[in-house]
């Protein structure tokens, strides 16, 4: 009777318990359940408000670039609900009506702008500083003469070229570059170098985008579009110097600092293919001279690519100048080019370029007596590079050239290899073999050392 009375005591004080326990855990529960639905409250409040933010942002930004009609009616913010389901939003996007091709009205309308690809850029501009330094060790009787790749420098270390670059956009339509260069100047004449670092603006120019039929134009200062490697500036050169032909009928800089207005269109084609055609002052004393619009350096050139899937791509080019020299002269020059480049699968390594170009010169001269000659001067180069990996390239490179008023002609052999420990800094050492006849009757060993180092934005060609 005694145990029976205990067990009885026992279940009255555990369902006591159960019956005080139950209700705190229930207020508990309860609570938490309030305390969550606030905060889904706030976070459907804070959303809502964010995107009638950015929908406003979205608008005003529309209304300053000048798309024409006026921002639609602010819709209301969405209501705090779960996002739609995958499915619900392809079925959406598979109902959109397909665009339809573009008419000829629209080719002839000017496009709209493309410089928002990179939000928050648009209206800024980028700030690079390359460095280009060379060594030439020669003879004592080219030092003496002058007459080196490098004529007035032999045997010397100096800084090539040393640019600061600007690059950006203007506006959604347009976009600028600016670079100013300090550097030691080719001698002239014969005369050695002044050693003296000679500061001057290597480039100015808009590049207007939004043109009608697709066609970019651009003016102001700049280095046109001839040519294979014309279009490369100093550093970005394949080997340490120029090639011979480039030298001999453009100078050692090439065509440069040239002033006036350049157009090109790529074609509505399948295959790619770029026209480009430029009005300039001519300036240039080796090739042109006579730096008036009077009678204006006329240039164009045509580049096309194929793509050869596994087997690399091909580059073609084809260009023509003709400008009046600084004695009143006609002359021509015409040049066809070639790039071919194969990228092992994978790492993209390694790497093989072959490339050639040669240039024809058609020339009026004085002959004396007040009579007049033509000429007509030739030359070429070519060369092959294989990058084993990233940072490890040899090539060899051939010259041959005519020069382009005298009598005489030259060759010259010149192979190389390159060390990069990184894209934004790289060493060559070349090694230069040259022999000429006439005019320019020499056989000289050269040997050249480059460092050169980026810091910042620096656009270099695509292929």
């Amino acid at each position: 009777m005694r145990t029976h009375g205990r067990r009885s005591l026992t279940l009255l004080l555990v369902l006591l318990l159960g019956a005080l326990t139950g209700p705190a855990q229930a207020q508990d529960a309860e609570a938490l359940r309030r305390e969550l639905e606030a905060l889904r409250q706030q976070f459907a409040t804070v959303t809502q408000s964010y995107e009638a933010r950015l929908k406003a942002l979205s608008d005003r930004l529309q209304q300053l670039e000048g798309r024409g009609a006026p921002p639609p009616a602010s819709a209301p913010p969405p209501a705090a609900s779960s996002p739609a389901p995958p499915a619900a939003t392809a079925t959406v996007t598979a109902t959109a009506p397909a665009v339809d091709a573009p008419t000829l009205a629209d080719l002839a309308r000017p496009r709209q702008p493309f410089g928002l690809a990179q939000p928050g850029r648009v209206l800024l501009f980028d700030l690079g500083v390359s460095g280009d330094f060379v060594t030439d060790f020669t003879s004592p009787t080219r030092e003496r003469r002058h007459d080196g790749t490098f004529a007035g420098r032999e045997n010397r270390f100096f800084p090539r070229e040393v640019t600061m670059g600007f690059f950006g956009r203007v506006d959604p339509y347009a976009s600028a570059v600016v670079r100013v260069s300090a550097g030691d100047e080719p001698s002239q004449g014969g005369a050695p170098s002044s050693r003296d670092l000679t500061v001057g603006l290597d480039e100015a120019n808009v590049t207007l985008l939004t043109l009608p039929l697709g066609t970019t134009a651009r003016f102001g200062l700049m280095r046109p579009r001839f040519g294979t490697l014309n279009v490369v500036h100093q550093d970005d050169l394949p080997q340490v110097d120029r090639p011979n032909v480039l030298a001999r009928f453009l100078g050692e800089e090439g065509l440069d600092h040239e002033r006036g207005v350049e157009a090109f269109w790529v074609l509505p084609a399948a295959t790619y293919h770029e026209l480009a055609l430029g009005v300039f002052d001519g300036d240039n004393e080796t090739a042109f001279g006579r730096g008036a619009l009077r009678d204006p350096l006329l240039m164009g050139r045509w580049r096309t690519f194929f793509e050869l899937d596994e087997l690399g791509g091909l580059q073609l080019d084809a260009s023509a100048a003709t400008g009046a020299t600084g004695d009143g002269h006609r002359n021509t020059v015409v040049g066809v080019g070639a790039k071919y480049k194969w990228i092992g699968p994978g790492s993209g390594f390694p790497v093989l370029t072959l490339a050639a170009e040669g240039l024809g010169g058609f020339r009026g001269i004085d002959a004396g007596s007040g009579r007049d000659a033509h000429v007509e001067r030739w030359g070429a180069y070519t060369y092959a590079q294989y990058d084993v990996n990233r940072r490890w390239a040899a090539g060899l490179r051939g010259d041959w050239t005519e020069l382009p008023v005298e009598r005489g002609r030259e060759w010259a052999l010149s192979p190389y290899v390159q060390f990069k420990p990184s894209e934004f800094l790289r060493f060559r050492l070349q090694y230069k073999h040259s022999e000429g006849r006439g005019a320019v009757e020499r056989s000289a060993d050269e040997l050249f050392l480059q460092g050169s180092f980026i810091l910042g934005a620096h656009p270099t060609e695509r292929f």
